[in-house]
């Protein structure tokens, strides 16, 4: 008996990337680095159905349109996003919550190389999304597009995350949420993932996706509409040994840092089977191709003031 429970004491827990910074950064910038263009992927959905969001929001005669964009980062798709509300109205207003000093940073810098956005009247919040929601509890600016770009994996909680969001919609409004998809390879590792994972009763988990908030949605009774981003990362580097970029690669698949060196050995080549096999991943030319796609759901303010 005590050495089984020397052997669960000293067990490195699988999951908890979220929890190093550092690594999940230097692991994340890896995984976009061979990312089959899910940014570009991204802008270009964007730049297409932008206009037609816009178009979709009902807007009051002589006020501004108000943007309210939740995790925005560096502001490369809120940039879009606001280039397509210019083209159609002259007053906006844009609020930005996003936790990270430098990324608030580089979307300043970013505005200041861009002539339309200067025109827009920005409101910044270096704050986490329970930060701002209880900072703005009483807040009654409402948003005509509020939108959460790869945000909702790390919320404490998730249905308050979509219920505060959906309140500041102004009636007319869409809320715009981009996630990875429940149909995926990524999707498959993560409930395969949920084997590793003690059940801690902790709600904060990677292993989130559109599933998830599709249920939270269907709960509150809220309409929405879906599309999908289809995106392929390369991870051949994964099954090259003695690779960085593998081990970082793993890091980011797993959300464990330092996967390589602390997970027992026979649970790595259960996990890394799975992630190479059907299930999660296609060969082609040579490379090993790992579906990640996403999904985007459009949930229209109908009017309801009970949410």
């Amino acid at each position: 008996m005590e050495g089984e429970e020397q052997q669960t004491a000293t067990q490195p827990k699988v999951g908890g990337l979220h929890s190093d910074a550092e690594r999940y950064l230097e692991a994340y910038q890896v995984f976009l680095e061979k990312c089959e263009s899910e940014e570009e992927t991204t802008k270009r959905w964007l730049q297409e159905e932008g206009p037609g969001l816009v178009a979709r929001c009902k807007v009051p005669a002589q006020t501004s349109f108000n943007v309210l964009g939740m995790g925005s980062g560096a502001g490369h798709f809120d940039a879009l996003i606001l280039h397509a509300v210019l083209d159609k109205y002259d007053q906006v207003f844009c609020r930005v919550v996003e936790p990270r000093e430098e990324d608030i940073d580089q979307f300043k810098h970013l505005v200041d190389d861009d002539e339309r956005l200067k025109t827009v009247a920005f409101e910044w919040h270096q704050q986490t999304d329970e930060e701002y929601f209880e900072e703005t509890f009483n807040d009654d600016t409402k948003f005509h597009i509020v939108h959460a770009i790869q945000l909702l994996y790390y919320v404490d909680d998730l249905a308050g995350c979509i219920k505060h969001m959906y309140r500041q919609v102004a009636e007319g409004g869409l809320l715009v949420i981009i996630h990875l998809s429940d149909q995926t390879g990524c999707s498959n590792l993560m409930k395969k993932m949920n084997k590793f994972v003690p059940d801690d009763g902790d709600e904060q988990t990677p292993y989130r996706t559109t599933a998830h908030i599709k249920e939270v949605l269907d709960k509150l009774q809220l309409q929405y509409t879906t599309d999908r981003l289809n995106v392929n990362t390369d991870i051949t580097e994964c099954f090259v040994p003695g690779s960085e970029t593998g081990v970082l690669l793993l890091d980011f698949l797993t959300h464990t840092p330092h996967f390589t060196d602390t997970v027992d050995p026979g649970d790595q080549k259960e996990i890394t089977d799975y992630i190479r096999g059907p299930d999660c991943s296609v060969e082609r030319d040579g490379r090993i191709l790992f579906n990640n796609s996403s999904e985007i759901i459009v949930i229209p303010k109908l009017g309801d003031a009970s949410n």
